[in-house]
C-alpha cells in the first residue's frame, strides 16, 4: 500500500480513491486544521484523521501534516469498555459498602416490616449532614445502627468516634470531649490532650446516652453544633471541625425537656432526624434470623458446628427478651462456648432461663401419629429456616430432595425450590 502512494500528489490520491476524502488535499484547499473520518484504500473505513497546516514566516502555506488515530469502530469499543468499567466500578463500590456495613453491623437484621422501614430511613439520610437522634431501649442495637449510618455515608473512610456519656465521670466529660492544653488542671498530661470531638474530624461523632450529659456540657454541645468550632480547656484558640453528629438515648428526652433536665434548644437541634429502634419483643420476625446469625458467627469464632432444637426455637420465639438484641447475642455466645452437644436444646440454658424454657416446651396433644406429625413439622420448619432450600434441607436431615420438598410444602406451605 505504501508503494502505491509514493510520488503521487494528495489530489491524485483523492481522485483514485486511495483516501476518501483526502484530508491533506482538504487542508491544502481550506488552509486550516481539519479533524474528520476517512476511508483508506476502500478497506479501512471511518478512520479518525487530523490534518494540520504549517505556514512559513510570511504566512504562506508550506506543509500539510496528517496523521491517523483510530477507527470509529475502535473508539466505540473503547467507549463501551469504559462504560463497562464504570458500571463494574459502581457495582464493586456498592458491594464494598454493603460488606463494610455487614462487617461492622453484625447485629442488624432487616426482615420485619418495622426494621425494613427503619433501614429505608437510614439509607435515605445516611449521606446527609443532618444530625440524627437514635432512640430505643437498652440493648436494641443503637451503636450498630450508628455504625451502619457512618459506613453508608461519604465519611465511611473517616473516623467513627463513639463516646458513652453514661460511663464518664461528670468531672471528666468536658476534658474527654473537648480536650485540654497542658497545665489545664492538676494531673493533666504535660502535652495536653486531643478531645473525642476533635478526633472525629472528617468522620462521625457518636454520643451514646446523650441524656446523661450535665447541663453545662449541653450548652457547650449546642454551641459546637451551631458553630462547628471548639476550644480546648485552657485555650483561647478556636478549632474548626467538620464532622457528622449522631446521638442516642434510652431516655424519653421530651419528658426530660419538660422537667428541665435537658435543654429544649439542644433537643430540637438533635431531633432533626429520629430513628427509633423497637424492642425485640415487638420484632418477632427478627428473633430467629438474629439467633442464627449470632450462632453462625460464634460457631465460626470458636470453631464449632451447632444447630438448634425445635424446643429451643420455641423458647427463642416465646421469650420476652428484656435485654433485647444484646441479651440474645450474649446468650448465644455463652451457649456456643459451653455447649457439649451439637444440638442446642433448652436443657443447655443457664438456670435463670429455666422457668421460661419450661414454658416454651411444646405441649402436643392427640394420638401418637398426630404428635409425631407435630414434632416432625417443628423439625422441618426449623431446618428450612436455616437452610432455605430443599437441597440443603435434604442434606441437613439425611433425606431425599423429593421428600424434603414434599414435607416443606406440607409444613411450611407453598412450592419451595
Amino acid at each position: 500500500a505504501h508503494g502505491s502512494i509514493v510520488g503521487k500528489s494528495a489530489f491524485d490520491l483523492e481522485q483514485d480513491g486511495t483516501f476518501d476524502p483526502c484530508i491533506t488535499a482538504e487542508v491544502l484547499r481550506q488552509k486550516k486544521k481539519i479533524t474528520t473520518t476517512q476511508t483508506i484504500n476502500r478497506v479501512h473505513k471511518n478512520v479518525m484523521t487530523v490534518g494540520i497546516p504549517l505556514f512559513d514566516k510570511a504566512g504562506a502555506l508550506k506543509y500539510a501534516v496528517c496523521f491517523n488515530t483510530v477507527s470509529m469502530e475502535q473508539i466505540n469499543v473503547i467507549q463501551q469498555n469504559y462504560r463497562n468499567l464504570q458500571n463494574s466500578l459502581q457495582q464493586y463500590t456498592q458491594e464494598i459498602a454493603e460488606l463494610r456495613i455487614r462487617a461492622t453491623s453484625t447485629s442488624i437484621v432487616v426482615k420485619s416490616a418495622a426494621m425494613q422501614r427503619l433501614w429505608t430511613l437510614i439509607q435515605n439520610t445516611a449521606n446527609t449532614k443532618a444530625n440524627i437522634l437514635i432512640t430505643g431501649e437498652t440493648g436494641v442495637g443503637k451503636s450498630a445502627i450508628a455504625k451502619a449510618i457512618h459506613n453508608m455515608s461519604s465519611r465511611a473512610n473517616g473516623p467513627f468516634i463513639e463516646v458513652n456519656c453514661a460511663v464518664l465521670h461528670e468531672n471528666l466529660i468536658e476534658s474527654e470531649l473537648f480536650g485540654y492544653e497542658k497545665g489545664a488542671f492538676t494531673g493533666a498530661a504535660s502535652g495536653g490532650k486531643i478531645g473525642k470531638i476533635e478526633l472525629a474530624n472528617h468522620g462521625t461523632l457518636f454520643l451514646d446516652e446523650i441524656g446523661e450529659l450535665p447541663h453545662h456540657i449541653q450548652s457547650k454541645l449546642l454551641q459546637l453544633i451551631q458553630e462547628k468550632t471548639i476550644e480546648r480547656l485552657s485555650s483561647n484558640r478556636r478549632i474548626e471541625l467538620d464532622f457528622r453528629l449522631i446521638v442516642a438515648t434510652n431516655r424519653n428526652l421530651e419528658e426530660e425537656v419538660q422537667r428541665g433536665l435537658f435543654r429544649s434548644d439542644l433537643f430540637y437541634r438533635l431531633n432533626f432526624i429520629r430513628v427509633h429502634i423497637p424492642p425485640l419483643l415487638q420484632l418477632p420476625d427478627d428473633i430467629l434470623p438474629l439467633a442464627y446469625q449470632f450462632l453462625e458467627r460464634f460457631c465460626r469464632e470458636y470453631g464449632k458446628q451447632l444447630t438448634l432444637s425445635p424446643r429451643f426455637v420455641s423458647f427463642l420465639e416465646q421469650f420476652s427478651w428484656p435485654g433485647n438484641v444484646r441479651q440474645l447475642e450474649n446468650l448465644m455466645e455463652r451457649l456456643v462456648i459451653t455447649s457439649q452437644d451439637p444440638i442446642l436444646d433448652t436443657t443447655a440454658l443457664p438456670p435463670d432461663y429455666g422457668a421460661h424454657a419450661a414454658e416454651a416446651s411444646p405441649s402436643i396433644a392427640g394420638t401418637l401419629e398426630e404428635r409425631m406429625n407435630a414434632y416432625e413439622g417443628q423439625i422441618i420448619r426449623e431446618s428450612y429456616r436455616r437452610c432455605r432450600t430443599t437441597v440443603a434441607v435434604a442434606k441437613d436431615l439425611g433425606i431425599s430432595q423429593a421428600t424434603a420438598a414434599r414435607k416443606i410444602a406440607k409444613y411450611v406451605g407453598g412450592r419451595k425450590e
